[in-house]
């Protein structure tokens, strides 16, 4: 028999779903912090970072799920299609952001 481990998830697997639960939260409060630091200095890229706030937590929650014994193909690929877009956006908000002079700079090197 292996002696008890010291690590707290295998007490309580539990934990490990919480904790994926609360880093897709703080990962929401944190782009809407910088959603609403964006508004002050452009608005489009601003109302983008704004508007992936809500998908972002409620992906968290989608993925924070008690899992059942069969696999969850489904649900990962959610997940992995809403990374991407956010992913997506963050880089259009980006590029939006510089204004079109260096975004036509960039294009054009």
């Amino acid at each position: 028999m292996p002696p008890p481990s010291d690590d707290p998830e295998d007490v309580d697997p539990g934990l490990a779903r919480e904790r994926t639960r609360l880093a897709w939260t703080r990962t929401a409060i944190a782009f809407a912090a910088v959603g609403a630091a964006m508004l002050r200095r452009e608005l489009i890229p601003g109302l983008i970072v704004l508007a992936t706030t809500p998908l972002i937590w409620a992906v968290g929650q989608f993925a924070g799920h008690k899992p059942r014994s069969e696999p969850r193909p489904r649900q990962l690929l959610v997940v992995t299609v809403t990374v991407t877009a956010v992913a997506a956006m963050a880089v259009i908000a980006a590029l939006l952001g510089h204004g079109t002079a260096s975004l036509h700079q960039l294009l054009h090197v």
